[in-house]
C-alpha cells in the first residue's frame, strides 16, 4: 500500500529521473525533517520521486508521512496551484518488520525513476551530498556511485573506537575476501545506481549491507566513490545489534561461495597463475577466519566477564587467560576447516593430521604471543578491553596466515 503526493505530475512529460528510497523503521524523530532538508537540496533541473518504505513501524513513522502527504495536497488545492514540482512524495506502508533489504527492494519495485538512490532516515547520510551523487551517476550513467566515508574527503563522526574498528574491520574483509578490493567503503549505506541493474540481479543475503551483494554480482560496472561525513544517529535507536553481526558474516560467506562459482571456470582456466591461487586461498582463509574470530571473540569476553562468575569453575578467569583459552579453541577449529577447505589437504591419516596439528599451533603460537603482548600493553595503558581484544586478534590472524601457509601446509607465501 502506497500513497503519494504531486499525482498531477506524473505526465509524459516529466520522466522520473531519480528515485531516492529511503527504509524507515521507528524514525518518527527523523523522517519529517529529512523530507524537508531533502526536499531543500534536490537539483531543479532533475525530476525525483521520494519515496520512504516504511517496516509497520510501531511509533507511528509511516502514518507522519501520510499525514505530512495529505497536508501537502490540501495546501495545494487551497492554493490552486499549478506550479509544477520537481518532485513526488510517496510512501510504501508494509505489514511488518521484514528487515532492511527486503524494504529497499520493495522501494525499488515501487519506483519508476531511471536511476535510485539508496539512504537512510537517522541523518547519517547528508541531504547535502545528493546532488553531487546525482551528478556523477548522470554523467557515468553505467556505473555505481557510492557515499564513500572512508576515501580522502570522508569521514566518521560520533562513532567510538570499538565501533569505527568494527566498521573498518567489516569493509576490509569484505574487500579482500570478496575481491572488491578497489571500492574503499563496501559497506556504505549511501549509493546510487541505475534501477535496471538492482532489478536485473537475484538479491539472496539478508541483514543491512546490500550495496555488497550487488558489487560482488557486478564486478564490471565501473564504481565511483564520492566523499561525505557520516555523523552517528543524534536521535532514535540504532540498528546495530549482534544480529546485524551473524547477518553480516552469513552474507560473506554467501557471497563468497557466489564468487566461488562465478570464478570457476577462469580459475580452472588460469590454474597455473600463482596470482589466481593466492587470491582463492586468502580468500577462503579469511573466510574461515571469521568463525574463528567470532568463536575467539566470544569465549575470551564470556570468560572475562560477568557471564562467567555464574559458573563457579570459571569466575576466576582473568582476561589474559580468557584470551589464550579462546585463541586455542578457535586455532583447533580454523585448523581443520583450513587443511580441508582452504589448502585442499583431505589426507586425514593419524600420523600426518598430528604433524600438522602440531605446526599449526606452533606456528600459531607466534601470532598469539604477539596478540597476548598486544593485549596486555593497551588494556594496561587503558585502553578498553573489548577494543584491545578486536585489535590483537586481527593482527594474530594475519600473522598466522603466513605463518602456517609456509610452514604447515609447505606452501610459498607469494603463491
Amino acid at each position: 500500500m502506497f500513497s503519494n503526493r504531486n499525482n498531477a505530475a506524473l505526465s509524459n512529460s516529466n520522466t522520473v529521473t531519480f528515485s531516492i528510497v529511503i527504509p524507515t523503521y521507528n524514525e518518527s524523530e527523523n523522517i519529517l525533517r529529512l523530507i524537508h532538508e531533502i526536499e531543500k537540496k534536490l537539483p531543479t533541473d532533475d525530476f525525483t520521486e521520494i519515496i520512504v518504505v516504511d517496516d509497520n513501524s510501531p511509533d507511528g513513522t509511516g502514518k507522519l508521512v501520510e499525514d505530512y502527504i495529505t497536508k501537502e495536497v490540501v495546501n495545494a488545492q487551497e492554493k490552486n496551484s499549478s506550479q509544477p514540482n520537481n518532485h513526488i512524495l510517496k510512501v510504501v506502508h508494509r505489514t511488518g518488520k521484514e528487515g532492511l533489504i527486503p524494504a529497499i527492494l520493495d522501494g525499488v519495485r515501487q519506483s519508476s525513476g531511471t536511476n535510485v538512490l539508496i539512504m537512510d532516515a537517522d541523518f547519517s547520510h547528508p541531504p547535502e551530498v545528493i546532488p553531487r551523487i546525482m551528478s556523477e551517476l548522470k554523467r557515468n550513467p553505467n556505473s555505481i556511485v557510492i557515499g564513500s566515508r572512508y576515501i580522502e574527503g570522508g569521514r566518521v563522526i560520533g562513532w567510538p573506537t570499538r565501533r569505527k574498528i568494527l566498521s573498518k574491520g567489516a569493509s576490509t574483509l569484505a574487500r579482500l575476501g570478496l575481491n572488491v578490493k578497489s571500492v574503499k567503503d563496501p559497506m556504505s549505506g549511501l549509493f546510487a545506481l541505475p534501477r535496471e541493474l538492482i532489478q536485473n540481479i537475484s538479491i539472496a543475503t539478508k541483514g543491512y549491507k546490500i550495496l555488497l551483494e550487488i558489487l560482488v554480482k557486478n564486478k564490471e560496472i565501473p564504481v565511483i566513490e564520492v566523499p561525505y561525513t557520516f555523523t552517528d544517529r543524534q536521535s532514535g535507536k540504532s540498528k546495530m545489534s549482534y544480529n546485524v553481526i551473524l547477518n553480516y558474516a552469513e552474507a560473506i560467506w554467501e557471497l563468497y561461495k557466489h564468487g566461488q562459482k562465478s570464478d570457476q571456470v577462469k580459475i580452472s582456466e588460469q590454474v597455473n597463475k600463482p596470482s589466481v591461487r593466492f587470491i582463492s586461498k586468502v580468500g577462503r582463509y579469511y573466510t574461515v577466519g571469521i568463525s574463528g574470530l567470532v568463536i575467539n571473540y566470544l569465549v575470551s569476553f564470556l570468560l572475562a566477564n560477568d557471564v562467567a562468575n555464574s559458573i563457579r569453575l570459571l569466575s576466576n578467569v582473568w582476561y589474559l587467560e580468557a584470551s589464550i583459552i579462546g585463541a586455542l579453541i578457535s586455532m583447533t577449529s580454523n585448523f581443520f576447516l583450513n587443511k580441508y577447505w582452504t589448502f585442499e589437504d583431505k589426507k586425514f591419516d593419524l600420523r600426518l593430521t598430528a604433524k600438522q596439528y602440531l605446526s599449526f599451533i606452533g606456528m600459531s603460537a607466534i601470532g598469539l604471543a604477539i596478540q597476548i603482548s598486544l593485549l596486555y600493553y593497551m588494556v594496561e595503558n587503558s585502553v578498553p578491553y573489548r577494543i584491545a581484544l578486536i585489535v590483537s586478534i586481527a593482527v594474530a590472524t594475519t600473522i598466522n596466515f603466513i605463518l602456517n601457509k609456509k610452514y604447515t601446509f609447505k606452501e610459498k607465501v607469494w603463491e
